[in-house]
């Protein structure tokens, strides 16, 4: 039989002179207790520690009376409950009866998350704030109409932006907000599912699904960033700034022009691992891709020879401590903070050689295209030589251990097609 009680111990006064009313339970033999929000002093109670006061004695007595009714709809005779069970039910009724925030919880799911681009999910909520004009939203106002009234939102306040960009002769970025903003909406929103309904118990807190007959808009294709052969010779000629001492500067500008040869060199390499790479075996670059090594069962390997064009700039640019292979870390802070300094340098250089809004990532997308469109490698191999995922394969992959063989064949024909014979070896 299922017993409830208020009572007080005298065992747990708090700091300030209080204690708080559990409501004992008892079941089975077993005993367990839960708190209330119902706080109390000594002169609310009896030399023997029971309620005196009579205004918390029928406070008391509601929450006794509220959690017999909840359980009496439980049926514990017919089903095998625990303790443990009920009050995970009683809890999962008063959350109910509160309305759970989607906001609140949102932001406390992202200061926890250890998943990579969380901040992605910061900027969607504080997206979904200023379209609310508030910092809250009960999980049961996110319906499918509100949905869309935020994606019109969206879709308006780009207008805006993409008219003063045009205003200012700035080139349109390509339309991802809306994807992303949504995506991330609708992660945090199974992640709540997930955190609040317990199937096994059949507590179901959020019965929802605003997402099921919602359909979020594919994401534009990214701008096609690739720029000509001739004009990757023309920034690996251009000539290095120097200081009043024919010193070569430490300025953005030379860190751009080399990082962007070196990438493009590399196979495209990401401006973060060539921040974090650390090992050189014979020439051969092994690294672990940043951004997909914690999504992949290979932690995304690559390996990379190092043609004869750049081994000047390894040199150069070389740990002298051997910590990694680059020593771009004892003058960055971050992998964020150098790929900041190369694109700043890259706006500079883009101006000499007429490519509005140069970026690094351009080097990675002008060796897929040359290699495809000049070269005559498969698009396979160019597939595998950016070290992304391939969902048909996953399997097969396991069973299969890569050697990097036709990935850094590749890489030499690009090479000599770019830079001439000798470029590689």
């Amino acid at each position: 039989m299922l017993t409830f009680k208020a009572e007080v111990l005298k065992s747990k006064q708090k700091s300030d002179g209080t204690y708080n009313v559990k409501i004992r339970m008892t079941y089975n033999r077993e005993v367990k207790r839960l708190s209330t929000n119902i706080f109390v002093r000594q002169e609310d109670l009896t030399k023997s520690f029971k309620l005196k006061n009579p205004k918390f004695i029928k406070e008391a007595d509601t929450i006794v009376r509220y959690y017999q009714e909840v359980c009496a709809r439980l049926q514990l005779d017919i089903n095998h409950y625990t303790l443990d069970d009920i009050i995970a039910h009683l809890k999962g009724e008063q959350i109910k009866s509160q309305e759970i925030d989607f906001i609140q919880f949102s932001r406390e799911w992202i200061t926890h998350a250890t998943i990579k681009g969380a901040e992605n999910y910061t900027t969607a909520i504080n997206a979904l704030v200023a379209f609310l004009g508030q910092e809250e939203l009960k999980i049961s106002q996110l319906t499918k109409g509100l949905l869309e009234r935020f994606a019109s939102y969206i879709n308006a306040r780009r207008e805006v932006k993409v008219k003063e960009l045009i205003r200012q002769g700035k080139r349109v970025p390509s339309n991802r907000a809306l994807s992303l903003y949504l995506g991330s909406i609708r992660h945090l929103f199974n992640e709540a599912k997930k955190h609040y309904n317990d199937y096994d118990r059949n507590i179901i807190l959020i019965g929802s699904s605003p997402f099921e007959n919602f359909k979020i808009p594919k994401q534009e294709a990214t701008r096609k960033r690739a720029i000509s052969a001739d004009l990757i010779r023309q920034i690996y000629k251009l000539p290095y700034l120097y200081n009043s001492r024919g010193k070569e500067t430490q300025g953005r500008y030379n860190l751009a022009k080399d990082c962007f040869i070196l990438s493009f060199c590399l196979i495209g390499i990401n401006s973060a691992d060539l921040y974090n790479c650390s090992e050189l075996d014979s020439n051969v670059i092994t690294y672990y891709r940043t951004k997909t090594t914690s999504r992949r069962v290979d932690k995304a390997k690559m390996q990379v020879k190092v043609p004869a064009l750049i081994m000047p700039l390894l040199k150069k640019y070389r740990d002298i401590k051997g910590q990694r292979i680059f020593n771009f870390y004892h003058h960055y802070s971050t992998a964020d903070s150098f790929n900041k300094a190369i694109n700043y340098g890259l706006k500079e250089i883009g101006k000499l050689i007429g490519v509005d809004d140069l970026e690094y990532y351009a080097a990675r997308h002008s060796w897929a295209t040359l290699a495809v469109n000049k070269v005559g490698i498969d698009k396979y191999t160019v597939h595998s030589a950016l070290n992304h995922i391939d969902e048909a394969m996953k399997v097969t992959d396991i069973y299969i251990e890569r050697d990097f063989e036709p990935e850094n064949e590749a890489n030499r024909l690009v090479m000599e097609y770019v830079f001439g014979n000798g470029a590689y070896i």
